[in-house]
């Protein structure tokens, strides 16, 4: 999947590269701005295909002691890069679009001109429609981001297409184009940089994600009583909280939620970790669970003549004192304070 991922990046690079020295030599030739500033915002996608490149072969870099849970991230940090190179580029076509409407210049318009501006505009939506397909596929924020920056170059091709037909009626129609894509990648950086931001500042993996989970859960019988999720680049990090037999011993529970850990993840490739709470296996009142055979209730002691042993549990670590609970040893119990086990003290 990686390989796949890097592979189209890698394609992108060299056609951006191609597309590049092209539009730069016919703008030369031609006279025109536009076209040579065309040829420098495609020069500008050659920086965004290697930062995804780069983005995406650091995020399948397997875990370490400084990053137990991967390098997911990089993709989404690639994305956030991309992001900033959109929104200046746009600032710096806008920028030159205004600049060349106070300076008019005559431009030479050419079939070779024309011939680069529409191959361009056809070659960019194809790479677009690729990246964006597979970036969906493989849940790669790089290469969606990538994808975006290729469909907004399609308009701006079409638009100096445009332009240069039109130039010759109104010699201002080019300089406004340039504007008006500007503003036009200028919103889109906007949108694309809130779904990385988003990434990046740990958002949920959405209500459609999570009713997913829910349902593979009640498949298995199990009560779902909460559920939060992470996305972490193109993974998940779940972390549910589900309700069992308060009289299941330690060892059922366990294997129970493994198995359905187990369906989770073998069911959504895309959740990666997944912590499963227990929220009613605790001890009760009265109901003590053993590690070996079924629970018992305590109802005395030698023949029922006593209530049970006299006294209160105290924690060995901390000092505090609870009462002793009737038919539960204060070994089993846990201190309210500090989570510690607590000890017998008997009353004298």
């Amino acid at each position: 999947m990686a390989e796949k991922k890097e592979t189209i990046s890698m394609i992108a690079v060299l056609i951006n590269l191609v597309l590049s020295a092209a539009k730069i030599a016919v703008g030369i030739l031609s006279r025109s701005a536009s076209v040579i500033a065309e040829g420098i915002h495609s020069g500008m996608d050659i920086i965004t295909s290697v930062i995804s490149f780069f983005g995406i072969k650091l995020a399948k870099k397997p875990v370490d002691k400084k990053h137990p849970y991967g390098h997911y991230k990089s993709e989404v940090i690639a994305g956030f890069l991309i992001t900033i190179v959109l929104f200046l580029t746009s600032l710096w076509i806008i920028y030159g679009g205004i600049t060349d409407f106070f300076t008019v210049k005559e431009i030479q318009v050419t079939y070779l001109t024309l011939g680069v501006m529409a191959a361009s505009a056809v070659i960019n939506e194809l790479m677009a429609r690729i990246k964006i397909h597979y970036g969906k596929n493989y849940e790669s924020m790089a290469l969606i981001a990538d994808g975006q920056h290729s469909r907004i170059d399609v308009f701006v091709s079409a638009g100096v297409f445009a332009g240069l037909f039109l130039v010759r009626y109104w010699a201002h129609i080019d300089s406004l184009i340039a504007i008006a894509i500007g503003v036009y990648i200028l919103i889109r950086s906007f949108f694309l940089g809130r779904e990385t931001t988003d990434s990046l500042l740990d958002v949920t993996a959405g209500e459609e994600f999570e009713e997913k989970v829910r349902k593979l859960v009640e498949k298995e019988g199990i009560r779902l009583s909460g559920i939060r999720t992470q996305k972490l680049g193109p993974k998940v990090f779940a972390e549910l909280k589900v309700e069992l037999d308060p009289k299941l011993k330690v060892d059922q529970a366990s294997k129970i939620t493994k198995k359905l850990q187990q369906k989770l993840t073998g069911s959504l490739p895309e959740l990666q970790y997944t912590v499963i709470q227990i929220s009613t296996h605790d001890i009760k009142e009265e109901y003590y669970k053993p590690p070996i055979g079924e629970g018992f209730t305590w109802r005395g002691r030698m023949g029922g003549k006593a209530l049970g042993p006299r006294g209160q549990c105290v924690c060995a670590e901390c000092g505090k004192a609870a009462p002793h609970k009737r038919g539960v040893p204060c070994t089993s119990m846990k201190c309210p304070e500090c989570g510690s086990r607590m000890k017998r003290e008997n009353n004298s």
